[in-house]
């Protein structure tokens, strides 16, 4: 039966043949020009071409969580050993915060903006905007005659006392302590549990460790600069502390460096592996001096791809040339048929080449169309990844029909060296096919436990020590992180307040001070302040003024004040008070939680507030809180939940259109439902073995393995074309020898990513690992087996 042929390569390696010299030139000088046009990528770590980036709430979700406080600091935690007094803990961590300041640090915190005397006039002078009805009745019963006799004296001792000549101006301003109802608000600002004050330095509460934070203009995806920023602080901490003072460094930072340490290393131990692994298959199989023709096409694929990736945008994310890089280095497979039916000769070249281009096209395409799916994709990682990746297969399916033809000559015998591949055992055929329906039984019955994880520490690496430095923050000032966030949002910072004044209202009642943290006590809106300045004003108007007038004059001379030692005190109760602002709240100290809880946008400003971030206040809070118009809750643990839904959404739709379209690429070429069936007999054991071992081994499914997923459809498609055309348009062996090699360089290369200790790579290299190693024999036994009759 003669083979079918696709003429255009026949006549285009007729043309080409007496024109070879500028055939190869022209080759030559398209990689140079790509090696030069590569020089201008600018690689990206950001991990946002993992999120989605079309507005969906997931992506929403992740650009609020990044607004959470500390999530962009650096947290330093100096620990003294015993006998290592506060005293010594501030003094070292003034030291190392001088020592810190300048490049990559904008500003280095170890204490309040402000000694608390500014705090505490603050609060005095603005009780009456933030006093509610609660407060009023408590202030009434602070201001009765027994009352006012009692905390009358409690200030007379306070002034005898050493320290009473500082107390003078602030027992005057607020005798009876009013500030101290104001003082109680302030429980809902401790973002830190277990944070205290200590001479205006943050102790915990043991007093054997101090706080020092600081704001880095480093961004935490900048490795480089994740470096230099923890070498200068590293630094500082040597030559800072004292003996017997530690210093625990915690930020993002680390994260970025050490995950960028990590795949440096993996990919270090992977090429070499690789490398080593190819070379050898190359020297079992080829053994010719023209193999490393087939061995340069992927790396010229490397280079054409990247030089085109670059002309299209500099910007190129890490995961498309890392991921990506991989992938088309083992994208051989059509070099590798050009190569074997070359050299198995028996006819012209020309002629080899025009039948052998019919199932390299079919193949490239059912993976163009693979990847091409990628493109709807709401990840913009995973949309540069389908571009760079159908970049990398149309040139490398350019070179081998166009070029290698030229490269590589027949054996004079009409048969490789590798002759005995032919002679694979042929297995009896209900043999075959029964191990193959038990393994897919098995498998398709196991892919049920297969589970989506959608966290991104699941793909990151968290080494023990990082691991170990968060557990102590964690335990020595208390869960830090472990927040929700709970967004009011509004047009300007007064309409953003009056939804934190609704948000507080039903969140106060829920949770307690220190669970919950608000700004709303102590900067409510003009609205709400206005309400309550007009009840303070009625409260001390009707008649109590005065008849406080009369029991702290009554009070106050019988322990010697004078008659207007407490004026200032009288008349802020008969004049309007103050408003509470912003700007006050920042004069009197409070600037670090006015910037973490006030969050100003292009056309917006956002008033946070943090609430617990467990499963039961999420569920619940998610469908109280949608009665509260432009509040709007973000919680890490939902995030998960969301990212998971999105993954096995993002999985399931490629692996339905990407299904649909190969199956209908594949109706079309071969028009039988036999030969259609036997061509995806490799695919669907890949993918049904591939999630049934992930499942059987407790594996779980991340982001990174969509796109091994579409690897695996890809590349098993392509080997069952190869085979199917072999066995029903007589084709020679040299496809099954292709499959092989071409599968072995796979597994080499993507498997070698198993090794990797990187979280997303191990993935990666696991997925590929079992759906190429399963679909290899499929397509080199079972088609056999299931086509025998037909071969025959």
């Amino acid at each position: 039966m003669p083979v079918p042929s696709c003429t255009i390569f026949e006549r285009l390696y007729r043309f080409l043949a007496t024109r070879r010299r500028a055939l190869f030139g022209t080759t030559i000088l398209l990689v140079i020009l790509a090696t030069l046009a590569s020089t201008r990528l600018h690689i990206e770590e950001d991990i946002a071409a993992m999120l989605p980036d079309d507005g969906s709430s997931v992506a929403k979700d992740f650009e609020l969580l990044q607004l959470a406080p500390f999530t962009r600091k650096v947290v330093i935690t100096l620990s003294g050993g015993e006998g290592t007094d506060p005293a010594t803990l501030s003094a070292a961590a003034d030291r190392l915060a001088a020592s810190l300041a300048g490049a990559g640090v904008s500003k280095v915190t170890t204490g309040p903006d402000s000694a608390a005397g500014g705090l505490f006039r603050w609060l005095g002078s603005t009780l009456g905007s933030l006093a509610g009805e609660e407060e009023l009745s408590r202030l009434g019963t602070m201001s009765t005659g027994a009352e006012v006799q009692k905390r009358l004296r409690a200030s007379y001792e306070s002034l005898l006392s050493p320290e009473g000549w500082a107390l003078k101006g602030s027992i005057q301003n607020d005798p009876l302590s009013f500030s101290a109802v104001a003082m109680e608000k302030m429980r809902f600002l401790n973002m830190i549990p277990h944070l205290r004050l200590v001479d205006n330095h943050f102790m915990s509460a043991d007093g054997k460790n101090a706080l020092v934070v600081l704001d880095s203009t480093v961004s935490m995806t900048d490795s480089d600069g994740s470096r230099k920023l923890l070498e200068r602080i590293r630094q500082g901490v040597a030559k800072s502390l004292p003996q017997g003072v530690s210093a625990t460094v915690i930020s993002g930072h680390r994260y970025t460096l050490v995950n960028a340490d990590t795949i440096k290393g993996d990919l270090a131990l992977i090429l070499t592996v690789t490398s080593v692994a190819v070379l050898g298959i190359y020297f079992f199989f080829l053994r010719s001096l023209s193999a490393v023709f087939v061995f340069l096409v992927p790396s010229s694929i490397l280079v054409i791809a990247s030089g085109v990736m670059a002309c299209l945008d500099s910007n190129v994310y890490a995961l498309t040339l890392g991921f990506g890089g991989v992938l088309l280095g083992i994208a051989d497979e059509y070099a590798m048929l050009i190569y074997f039916s070359c050299r198995q000769g028996g006819k012209d070249i020309g002629t080899i080449t025009g039948e052998v281009a019919r199932p390299v096209l079919f193949g490239a395409a059912a993976t163009l169309l693979s990847f091409g799916v990628m493109m709807i994709s709401a990840l913009p990682g995973q949309r540069e990844l389908a571009i760079y990746s159908m970049i990398g297969i149309v040139a490398s399916v350019a070179i081998s029909l166009v070029v290698l033809p030229h490269l590589v000559k027949p054996l004079p015998q009409a048969a490789v060296p590798a002759a005995r591949l032919d002679l694979m055992p042929r297995l009896p055929r209900r043999l075959v096919i029964g191990v193959w329906l038990g393994i897919l039984l098995l498998c398709g019955w196991q892919t049920t436990k297969v589970r989506f994880n959608g966290k991104l520490s699941a793909v990151s690496m968290v080494t023990s020590e990082l691991k170990e430095a968060e557990d102590q923050v964690a335990k020595t000032w208390g869960d830090v992180r472990g927040k929700a966030l709970v967004f009011a949002e509004g047009p300007d910072l007064d309409a953003a307040l009056a939804v934190n004044d609704r948000l507080f209202a039903r969140l106060g009642k829920r949770f307690a001070p220190g669970e919950l943290v608000s700004i709303a006590p102590l900067l409510p809106s003009s609205a709400l302040q206005e309400e309550n300045r007009q009840r303070w004003i009625s409260y001390w108007k009707d008649g109590r003024a005065a008849r406080l007038a009369a029991d702290l004059g009554r009070e106050g001379e019988a322990l010697g004040f004078s008659g207007d030692a407490f004026k200032p005190f009288l008349e802020r109760l008969s004049t309007p008070p103050p408003a509470a602002t912003e700007e006050g709240m920042r004069a009197a100290g409070m600037e670090e939680l006015v910037n973490s809880l006030i969050v100003r946008s292009p056309g917006g400003v956002r008033v946070l507030t943090m609430v617990p971030d467990t499963p039961e206040a999420i569920a619940s809070l998610s469908e109280e809180l949608k009665g509260i118009p432009g509040v709007r809750l973000v919680s890490q643990t939902r995030f998960a939940t969301q990212m998971s839904g999105a993954i096995v959404h993002d999985f399931t739709r490629y692996l339905t259109i990407t299904c649909i379209l190969v199956f209908a690429l594949v109706a079309i070429i071969f028009r039988n439902p036999r030969r259609i069936a036997l061509v995806l007999v490799p695919v669907v054991t890949g993918l049904v073995c591939s999630l049934g071992i992930m499942g059987m081994l407790g594996m779980e499914f991340n982001i990174f393995n969509i796109a091994a997923t579409i690897l695996i459809i890809g590349l098993c498609v392509d080997y069952g074309i190869f085979t199917v055309c072999r066995l029903t348009e007589g084709s020679t062996h040299a496809a099954d020898r292709a499959v092989l090699v071409s599968g072995l360089t796979t597994l080499a290369g993507l498997g070698a990513l198993a090794l990797a200790r990187h979280p997303s790579m191990h993935s990666i290299g696991m997925t590929v690992l079992l759906g190429i190693g399963t679909g290899i024999p499929a397509a080199l036994l079972v088609i056999p087996a299931l086509c025998r009759e037909e071969e025959s």
